[in-house]
């Protein structure tokens, strides 16, 4: 436990939404509390906000924050972290995802806070142009220059990062193997995958024989569904027998074309579940025999990391992020992205053999195990605010932050 100081060292966690915080930062928030900061949790207001896991010890703020650009309501958010934070004086701002990471390092610089931290999570400017583009990479920028230290999820979104003049070389780190969380090992693990596999074919009326591919996320155009349904055809010719699950919800953010939800609909091989809460998420698994994901850009992809670690194999794209969270013809098949044709033949390949879904689940799950587990990522996040703690707050230079088990 870190000794109490007679000023507690405050820490305030932004993101956009609630569903992001849940979803990753929790357990990380709670640890900091026990260990003797004064925790503040901040995002977009309502419900999930207050569900969130994070302890009776650690303050909620909801400040309403757009993901799209929104000039008025941006300066509206803008302005109100800014009068929290000169509130609550905190010295450490670690603000995740672009909206949060701009609005959070703006507001942090204007109030003073001495450790502005940003991690990117992946770069939506990878896959747009024109002024979008331009104003994206702006933000980022700005992100970055306010920024006292930034860290990438994976090696190669670090390398895009630089590559691109996002962030100087020396300013952004990664962490370990990359992750801003890891995988919680024992909630994603193959105990009664017979009982959960029955279970998820009976519901969705998918005979006991067929082979299932299973895709979890957003229904948006960077996540490649357009090319998933342009490759249905030529997957359902060659593996006559297979069914996909669709786990996710339409993004109205970026918009898949009605027409290719539609061609997958009209196929009675093609299971659409909607959003399926996290607690279910592991089942999808179990009842997979490979994951699909045509993305077109990720930062790390937990999709990946969470199959691997269920031993299932995934089919996927070659592309930032993907390169990092899949050992290519080892743990997985990645193929290039917006690939009809490529994808059609990696997912028919692995559909139809038995024993090379086997061998690279098997890898899989030993790869995930050996550098992205829950606990090692979140030991090396630990670490990085003990050294942080160390190098900017003399005062408690001589008390030791624990680095939790």
């Amino acid at each position: 436990m870190m000794t109490q100081t007679k000023e507690p060292l405050r820490v305030m966690v932004l993101t956009t939404v609630a569903q992001t915080f849940a979803a990753f930062f929790e357990k990380q928030v709670r640890n900091l509390a026990e260990d003797g900061f004064e925790m503040h949790a901040v995002c977009s207001p309502g419900p999930a906000l207050d569900r969130l896991n994070i302890g009776a010890s650690v303050t909620r703020h909801g400040i309403e924050m757009q993901r799209q650009p929104r000039p008025w309501q941006d300066a509206k958010s803008l302005w109100n972290l800014l009068r929290l934070m000169r509130k609550v004086r905190p010295h450490i701002v670690h603000a995740h995802t672009p909206k949060a990471g701009l609005l959070g390092m703006l507001a942090a610089k204007l109030a003073g806070v001495p450790v502005r931290l940003y991690t990117i999570h992946g770069l939506p400017l990878e896959t747009r142009t024109g002024l979008l583009r331009f104003i994206l990479e702006w933000a980022e920028r700005a992100s970055t220059a306010c920024s006292t230290r930034t860290y990438a999820i994976s090696r190669s979104l670090r390398n895009s990062v630089v590559e691109l003049g996002l962030c100087p070389e020396w300013k952004v780190s990664m962490l370990g193997d990359g992750s801003c969380s890891g995988v919680d090992l024992d909630r994603f693990q193959a105990a009664d995958r017979n009982t959960q596999r029955a279970a998820i074919r009976n519901a969705n009326q998918i005979p006991a024989y067929a082979t299932v591919a299973t895709y979890i996320g957003r229904l948006s155009r960077d996540k490649g569904i357009e090319v998933l349904a342009q490759a249905w055809p030529e997957i359902a010719r060659l593996v006559p027998d297979l069914h996909l699950v669709i786990a996710g919800e339409l993004d109205t953010t970026d918009p898949v074309p009605m027409s290719a939800i539609q061609s997958l609909q009209n196929d009675p091989r093609i299971h659409f579940l909607g959003t399926v809460p996290a607690a279910q998420i592991p089942s999808l698994y179990a009842a997979a025999d490979l994951t699909v994901l045509p993305t077109f850009r990720e930062g790390l992809s937990q999709v990946a990391l969470e199959s691997g670690a269920m031993a299932v194999p995934i089919v996927s794209t070659r592309v930032c992020g993907l390169v990092d969270s899949v050992v290519d013809g080892v743990t997985g098949i990645l193929v290039p992205a917006r690939d009809a044709a490529a994808l059609a033949k990696a997912i028919a390949m692995v559909a139809t053999d038995a024993s090379l879904r086997l061998r690279l689940g098997s890898a899989a799950k030993d790869y995930i195990v050996n550098h992205f587990s829950e606990k090692r990522v979140n030991q090396l996040w630990m670490a990085e605010y003990r050294r942080l703690v160390e190098e900017s707050f003399p005062e408690v230079r001589e008390t030791a932050m624990q680095v939790r088990n």
